[in-house]
């Protein structure tokens, strides 16, 4: 074995080295005195290969976005919950629900998924690749039940009962099951809540006003209801109801403001929108704003340019909230129309002058959802009764494309990524969910899914791009959009079946 005492011996007596030279040999041979087999394999005259290590491949990164989605196998049956990466089109798992699953929410933190199912029972799980039917935890409301919508906020779960009528409030346990606590009664026909997770109190959206003149199933066929509507401001911190507004006729959905500052209640027989002050609680009666009347803190959505304001009633049925612009954007299912809001407020959270300042524009036939992109380029919005969904820009508000999809869309959920996003269309009366692209505004999947849709939501509606980027926007959606009583009708649901959805023509337009 060479060793630096040999070369060092040996360069004296033979061959004067220069320094750099015998420097070079000397750590040559430090090298090569580590092992006879490295001498034997790199110190001869013949090269050696030279090994490339490979890098051990670890996991698969988790998505960075679920889509989830609940699917009914039949009146009778057990329902399913499915869970899709953030592309859409691989299924990661799927679990048993209870029997017929008639609405889904997701917490804000995506952390819970609930649903109401048509035996008075509610399930909940956490969306996962791992997620189980053993995973799923199973609560009974008191019976008979007949739940119908559901609100997650951080400590509770709030469920309309129309046939009590009242709304159930529910509180996760340390084993992770909710629990009814205790029942709020309201008047006739609570149909759905209003609220964000993190807001002081949330609103129960009754569709009488305590006259007992509107049963649960009435505005169905909204115009011939004339009895209004009412809303329960529900403190989150005593879960008491503290106060009673006035809505419209007919109310079917709503919404707040991620700042906490305002709740618009969509009543799609008036074909109106109330603007709640929810600082304060009460009715936004501001003066000299465009479209809102200040004695009913009512926005009155106008028609199209160029159609008459006598006899056009928009009816809305469903809404998205864009914050970083203030727009509230309204799915008219009556009207085949969107209408798209001004809501901003001053630095002081009153109305800005802008406020109420609105833009209707006409889509398909039947528009019953949509959602706004999370770069609030574009809102994507399903037409149920022609089987499309509307592309419509937000900036200069014309319709982009219109793209055929299968089925009668009922749901709606978005992801918005780079170098596109994701638009997941659920459909009530076919067993497939359609993934739209956002970059080319084309299907690019159609996944057959186990049994007919009921709701889909998305555990965050914008995602970095990769791991470099940041931004992500977790769920803003925590209500969920059951079908019937005034919201559209999805398959199974007794207004569909008193009139099936066979329209192919595209009004409106």
């Amino acid at each position: 074995m060479l060793s630096v005492a040999w070369l060092q011996s040996w360069s004296r007596r033979s061959v004067r080295l220069s320094e750099f030279s015998f420097r070079v040999l000397q750590r040559i041979a430090t090298g090569c005195s580590i092992s006879v087999a490295v001498l034997l394999a790199g110190c001869g005259d013949t090269p050696r290969p030279v090994v490339t290590p490979v890098a051990v491949t670890g996991p698969a990164p988790q998505p960075q976005s679920y889509a989830v989605v609940t699917t009914s196998t039949g009146a009778s049956a057990g329902g399913l919950a499915n869970v899709f990466d953030a592309s859409g089109d691989t299924l990661l798992t799927q679990a048993t629900l209870g029997i017929n699953p008639l609405a889904l929410t997701l917490s804000t933190t995506a952390g819970s998924a609930t649903t109401a199912n048509s035996d008075g029972t509610v399930n909940s799980f956490t969306p996962s690749t791992t997620l189980q039917t053993k995973n799923i935890q199973s609560s009974t409301l008191l019976q008979p039940a007949s739940p119908v919508n559901l609100l997650s906020t951080a400590s509770n779960l709030f469920i309309t009962e129309p046939n009590v009528p009242a709304v159930a409030v529910l509180t996760n346990n340390s084993s992770g099951v909710f629990q009814l606590t205790q029942q709020l009664p309201v008047p006739a026909s609570p149909i759905n809540l209003a609220g964000n997770a993190n807001a002081a109190r949330v609103y129960s959206i009754t569709q009488d006003n305590g006259a007992n003149k509107v049963a649960f199933g009435d505005c169905e066929t909204p115009t011939g209801v004339t009895t209004p509507g009412q809303v329960q401001s529900i403190e989150i911190s005593t879960i008491t109801i503290s106060r009673t507004l006035p809505v419209g006729i007919c109310p079917v959905y709503g919404v707040g403001s991620t700042d906490n500052n305002r709740v618009f209640i969509l009543n799609r027989g008036s074909g109106t929108v109330t603007v709640i002050n929810s600082q304060y609680n009460t009715l936004d009666t501001t003066a000299n704003r465009q479209n809102l009347d200040p004695a009913t803190g009512t926005l009155l959505l106008p028609p199209p340019s160029g159609t008459p304001v006598a006899g056009f009633n928009a009816g809305p049925v469903f809404a998205d909230y864009y914050a970083p612009s203030s727009q509230l954007v309204t799915a008219n299912y009556d009207s085949n129309t969107i209408t798209i809001i001004n809501t901003s407020l001053d630095q002081f959270g009153n109305d800005s002058p802008l406020f109420g300042q609105a833009v209707t524009v006409p889509v398909g036939n039947g528009p019953a959802t949509l959602s706004i992109l999370r770069d609030g380029s574009r809102v994507y919005v399903a037409n149920q009764k022609d089987s499309t969904v509307s592309v419509v820009s937000l900036t200069n508000y014309q319709v982009l494309a219109t793209i055929p999809v299968v089925g009668h869309p009922i749901s709606m959920a978005s992801t918005f990524s780079t170098p596109f996003g994701q638009i997941y269309v659920l459909s009530s009366d076919q067993p497939y969910m359609s993934v739209i692209r956002t970059d080319t505004n084309q299907v690019a999947a159609s996944i057959q899914l186990d049994g007919t849709g009921v709701d889909v939501h998305t555990s965050a509606q914008s995602v970095a791009a990769n791991s470099a980027t940041t931004g992500t926007v977790a769920n803003a959606i925590n209500v969920s959009h059951a079908s019937g009583a005034g919201a559209p009708c999805g398959f199974g649901a007794r207004c569909y079946q008193a009139t099936p959805l066979k329209s192919t023509s595209k009004g409106g337009k």
